[in-house]
């Protein structure tokens, strides 16, 4: 059985290049962030996230299927479970909570203000120019789309757009002329008409969008509105005209309401009276529509992939974790492959509900839960268990600041601590707490064969920095006075004590508190005739120079908070003391006071100790093979050497929770209105809200250990900034294009000794950059600038501020080194350099050479050519601009080899354009070439019919099982003769459905072979099980060989005629 679970690192692409993924955030006016649909959310998060080391994440696979294409592209289909974390305002999508359906086929829309393919575009590169004055004094031009812009049919943020298609991934913007942009840059053509995209890849390969899952808001004293959450793929069609559809014959309907809050108020150190009345606590409601269209059919050829979805569960029709009708809510229940209408895949998914209480509605209560994956056709299954301890309803407060279970009691989601002019304390604790982060977290997996994995996991961490600032109180002293009835009075005095500590640490700050209470009448002091019942007092003395004790503070009614916050209220270099007096006249009555205070510190930093924040990484995997076999990994995230106790993550996406706020008020008794520039403390409540933020954390260096096998340590670029959410406006640029490709690899024994060293170097190709219209020259990582403006209405004038701009980056950060280093001779294995056409703005970006230096000194080096390189104006003009046709090795500096394939567009291509000859090039005379084999006849279905080597001698190929595989290959005869005789084996392929119907297939075959017009020909015949694979291969001795494959369709044994085994394979699980 395939293993399924994956530790993706940034390994698997090394020696291509690498992608940084767009981490976008939005601010705005209050901004609200526009919800995607859940389904959108579960595609982006498990399928588009890059699962690596770097971020301590693994991506659990549960393989489903397998597209294979005879252009030889591969589309898998899967369920796969992200274990970042489950965040309290997850929704599941048909799949199950944390699961999706994943397969490469669509992009996911992540909308910034308007929609960018609804609505005019304009990035202004001074967006400063334009935030000052009133907008009717600009210049005409610019009058336009600024009120454009302030009437929403014009939008200042570009969209992103995430691709995740078969051949290609990344992001890509619209600019303001209307061309689409990638990130990274990547040589595909992006176009749109007629509400579809068309995507084109760098060989050819041709994909078609149309639009997918949509949502529907209308939010408290505003206007609705409608956009696209996701565009789905509807076709891709290959150069050699191959087609896979795909179909979406089903549609889920539901909603749910999503609420903002938001605290507006004067910073202290404005104190502006006149915009008293701009203060403000805003509490708006969302209602969000969600359409879901799901996938129901995959087509290519005689080969179909159907999806099935269930609308009842537990014997109850609809979804009790979705707020919709009951017959628009559904799970994936079965997944059936079929060819020819022969069914040979059938996986079915079983599902039920995660149960908890508290939420506001019946289906917060629930979240959908993935039990069991079964193949229906060898009876095996894979289940699943999951942390359950700790079940927040959906919606719940109670969250830390990153999403996440926190297991607080909280009444809002604006985060209660000390901001660096207000302490906040009408919101809710959003600390990280463990206990409970890992709620709804898969933690075992078993497997068909009875194998299993299971995860142990623990909270992401930075080192020293704390997000949330923390509070610190020591009491410093305390006293109790007790007034017992007939004493008439009493007095105590507490330890002394110094109020001398201060911090000189930026952001921390510290005080002095009191607690006083006070359980007497405190009627007027005075003497002994004045007291009626009873008095309580409490002083806070300092000792003088002269030994006697000085008043500084008095408390009679009851008091907690601050005190000494005055400068020069007191001397920290005194002796302090509390002391308290009780008095009565009643010889009935009595009291009692309470005196204490404390040091309250808040810090933003700890102490030579990591700090806990959001989400989960991986900490071990325990595996077991079903039989004997246990191993098990841990990782650690800490920096090498005498660091090692000091966490290598940085916070990964920026948080803001402070923003500046600009609003229009009239100052009582006035006529005129002004504009106050206030602070806003917000917390968004959006489900799903943005495909932004993806990383919590990310790391520079981990280490893996396999017990038993020593350890492997990876290292990152350090990425990530500074996060300070109490101080406003300060997040960072969420468009940075980062390197987030592996650095280093080292392997160690298990005794520690250093076996292999791997070490690559990058460089940011910022070439393309200029192509976009709105690249800011000053910018050369630029591709556009992201400005959110806000308008306002000043006695009767219109002006315009800057919420926030950011300068939206890309590039293409290229693997330009590579080196590998053993440590048992400590000498350089090998090193290799790459070298890619990045000089032509106007031509595309490829590997042109790799020069390979290996430990003995010799040096080989291989240099490729392209379409543009040769003005193949057909292969441009289809983009196929990523095919090398023109290879060249050298050894030493000598040519060893070159060749060059030979393509071309004409009748014998069908039109196509496909290879029509391979040549060779004379060692001696390196301009020379040779045709080695011409390529002389294909089919509509871009099938090689016909090769002829050297010149002289013709190989016909016949194709059966619906023109999709080959059957006979026939050496010395041309096409047009053995397709003559060859109508009676293409039909019983055709019917080939089952083995009695091989037999037939076979015995058509050896018939071909013995005709009189091949006596001289060399014939090889083939059978199959189509999409599993061959079953029999007879050569032309007649030697017949079969292919036997297990139930999972791996190849099993080959064996001869008489059932003797020539060939045999086992799988094991790797570990």
């Amino acid at each position: 059985m395939k293993k399924v679970i994956l530790l993706a690192s940034a390994l698997s692409g090394i020696m291509i290049l690498g992608q940084a993924s767009i981490d976008p955030g939005t601010k705005n006016d209050i901004q609200k962030i526009f919800p995607t649909t859940p389904e959108t959310y579960s595609m982006f998060k498990a399928g588009d996230f890059p699962v690596d080391y770097r971020t301590g994440k693994l991506n659990v696979s549960v393989p489903l299927y397998e597209i294979k294409t005879r252009y030889g592209v591969s589309i898998p289909i899967s369920l796969t479970y992200n274990t970042g974390g489950i965040k309290v305002d997850e929704t599941s999508g048909v799949a199950g909570l944390g699961w999706s359906l994943a397969i490469p086929n669509g992009i996911s829309v992540e909308m910034h203000g308007k929609d960018d393919l609804e609505n005019g575009v304009w990035f202004p590169q001074q967006p400063g120019d334009y935030a000052t004055g009133d907008l009717n004094t600009f210049p005409p031009d610019v009058f336009q789309k600024m009120s454009s812009i302030k009437e929403g049919v014009m939008d200042s943020q570009p969209d992103i757009y995430h691709y995740n298609l078969p051949t290609v991934s990344g992001s890509f913007i619209k600019d303001a002329n209307g061309n689409f942009r990638t990130i990274p840059y990547e040589d595909v053509k992006i176009s749109y008409a007629d509400n579809k995209f068309t995507i084109i890849d760098s060989k050819g390969v041709i994909y078609t969008l149309s639009k997918g899952n949509s949502t529907s808001t209308i939010t408290t004293g505003s206007l609705g509105e409608s956009y696209t959450s996701s565009f789905i793929l509807g076709k891709i069609k290959f150069p050699n005209n191959e087609e896979v559809s795909f179909n979406y014959g089903k549609r889920m309907l539901y909603r749910n309401i999503t609420h903002s809050f938001t605290d507006v108020y004067i910073p202290v150190e404005q104190n502006n009276a006149n915009c008293a009345n701009s203060r403000k606590s805003q509490h708006s409601t969302t209602n969000n529509m969600y359409i879901d269209a799901l996938l129901t059919e995959i087509v290519h050829n005689d080969e179909k992939l159907t999806f099935n979805y269930a609308n009842t569960i537990q014997g109850i029709q609809g979804r009790k974790d979705l707020d919709g009708a009951t017959d628009n809510t559904f799970v994936l229940s079965e997944i059936i492959g079929t060819y020819k209408d022969r069914i040979i895949k059938k996986m079915s998914l079983e599902h039920t509900y995660f149960e908890t209480y508290g939420g506001d509605q019946p289906y917060k209560n629930f979240r959908l839960k993935l039990n069991k994956v079964k193949n229906l056709l060898d009876n095996t299954e894979y289940s699943f268990e999951y942390d359950e301890s700790g079940k927040p309803s959906l919606g719940s407060f109670s969250q830390d600041i990153w999403g996440y279970y926190n297991g607080q009691s909280n009444y809002g989601l604006i985060p209660n601590m000390q901001y660096f002019n207000r302490n906040y304390t009408q919101g809710g604790n959003r600390n990280v707490n463990p206990q409970y982060s890992q709620a709804y977290i898969l933690k075992k997996i078993q497997y068909p064969t009875k194998g299993s994995s299971s995860f142990t996991y623990e909270n992401n961490n930075v080192w020293q920095t704390l997000i949330v600032p923390q509070e610190e109180i020591i009491p410093k002293s305390n006293v109790i006075g007790v007034l017992n009835p007939g004493a008439g009075y009493a007095e105590e005095t507490g330890p002394e004590f110094y109020l001398n500590e201060a911090t000189n640490v930026p952001g921390e700050t510290m005080n002095f508190l009191v607690d006083w209470t006070n359980s007497c009448a405190n009627n007027i002091p005075g003497g002994p005739g004045s007291i009626q019942v009873t008095n309580g007092n409490g002083y806070l003395e300092e000792q003088q120079p002269t030994g006697s004790w000085k008043r500084i503070a008095q408390f009679r009614n009851d008091v907690h908070g601050p005190i000494l916050e005055t400068p020069g209220s007191h001397n920290p270099s005194y002796k302090k003391r509390l002391r308290v007096m009780l008095q009565s006249n009643d010889p009935e009555a009595g009291c009692s006071v309470s005196f204490s205070i404390s040091r309250k510190r808040v810090f933003k930093t700890t102490i030579n100790q990591n700090a806990v924040v959001g989400g989960l990484r991986i900490k071990s995997i325990n595996d077991f093979d079903g039989q004997t076999n246990y191993t098990k990994r841990t990782f650690e995230y800490n920096k090498p050497g005498n660091l090692s106790t000091q966490s290598s993550g940085s916070i990964a996406s920026p948080l803001e929770f402070l923003k500046t706020h600009y609003s229009v008020t009239k100052p009582t008794g006035s006529n005129q209105t002004i504009m106050c520039s206030n602070y806003a403390l917000s917390a968004d409540q959006s489900i799903n809200s943005s495909l932004s933020g993806r990383d919590v954390v990310s790391y520079e260096y981990v280490t893996e250990n396999t017990l038993g096998k020593g350890k492997k340590m990876y290292q990152f670029p350090a990425i990530g900034g500074n996060l300070d959410i109490t101080v406003p406006d300060m997040g960072w640029n969420p468009y940075q294009f980062l390197n987030r490709n592996i650095l280093n690899e080292k392997s160690y024994s298990e005794g520690g000794e250093l076996l292999q060293e791997k070490n690559y170097e990058y460089e940011n190709m910022l070439l393309k950059n200029p192509l976009s219209s709105d690249h800011l020259p000053a910018s050369p990582y630029s591709l556009a600038l992201s400005t959110s403006f806000a308008f306002f209405e000043l006695n009767s004038q219109t002006f315009s501020r800057i919420n926030n701009f950011y300068v939206v980056e890309s590039g293409k950060w290229l693997l330009t080194k590579a080196n590998n280093k053993t440590y048992l001779n400590n000498i350089l294995t090998s090193e290799t350099n790459n070298i890619y056409s990045a000089s032509d703005i106007n031509k595309p970006v490829n590997l042109i050479k790799t020069q390979s230096l290996s430990f003995d000194g010799s040096e080989a080096e291989a240099n490729f050519r392209y379409a543009t390189d040769q003005n193949h104006t057909d292969m441009i003009a289809a983009n196929m601009v990523g095919i090398p046709i023109q290879t060249e090795g050298k050894e030493n500096g000598k040519v060893i080899s070159k060749s060059q394939t030979v393509y071309a567009k004409n009748a014998a291509t069908n039109n196509m354009i496909l290879p029509v000859a391979t040549q060779k090039f004379d060692k001696d005379n390196p301009s020379s070439a040779k045709n080695t084999i011409d390529y002389n006849q294909y089919d509509a279905y871009g099938n090689m019919l016909q090769y002829t080597t050297k010149g002289s001698t013709p190989t016909a190929i016949i194709y059966g099982y619906n023109n999709s595989l080959p059957i006979a290959k026939i050496e010395g005869i041309t096409y047009d003769k053995a397709m003559s005789l060859a109508a009676d084996i293409i039909a019983k392929s055709n019917e080939d459905t089952d083995a009695d119907k091989e037999k037939v297939l076979m015995k058509a075959l050896d018939d071909y072979r013995n005709q009189p017009a091949f006596e001289n020909a060399s014939i090889t015949t083939y059978t199959y099980d189509p999409l599993i694979g061959v079953t029999s291969i007879t050569p032309s001795t007649g030697l017949r060989e079969f292919y036997k494959y297990d139930t999972a369709g791996r190849l099993q044994s080959v064996v001869d005629a008489n059932n003797n085994i020539l060939k045999e394979l086992k799988y094991n699980y790797k570990n």
